[in-house]
């Protein structure tokens, strides 16, 4: 009997409209993986986590009006929180032990999004892909 992998939903929140874009044309192309929706705004980002309930979101740290780290523990602290990786302008590993501390799974910096983000969806979901 051959065993599937499930399809993990992502969420992407970001505020510029370029980067949604990409990124959810990226996130489209990966095996494994579908968009659960995207959302450019701290309270679009709440309903969408409520509403679809993805098993990650891509968060980003610059979001409006709440910025940062403040938004990785408010989303962490919703009932049934997905997997969150923060992005970021750079990774950092500075920056890195900031957003795990703050409750966040990962971080992937910009600069090197498709590299790092596909490092992190390996990590958290062993043989999705």
């Amino acid at each position: 009997m051959e065993e599937t992998t499930p399809t993990r939903r992502v969420a992407i929140a970001d505020d510029s409209p370029a980067f949604l874009a990409a990124a959810a044309t990226y996130v489209s192309t990966l095996p494994g993986f579908t968009i659960a929706g995207t959302a450019r705004t701290a309270p679009e980002t709440f309903e969408l986590v409520e509403s679809s309930k993805p098993d990650v979101l891509l968060l980003d740290l610059g979001l409006a009006p709440r910025r940062g780290l403040e938004l990785v523990r408010k989303v962490k602290a919703a009932p049934a929180a997905p997997l969150i990786v923060a992005l970021s302008l750079f990774y950092t590993p500075e920056a890195l032990a900031a957003v795990r501390r703050a409750g966040a799974d990962d971080l992937v910096g910009k600069e090197r999004f498709i590299a790092g983000l596909s490092r992190a969806l390996a990590r958290l979901f062993p043989g999705a892909a």
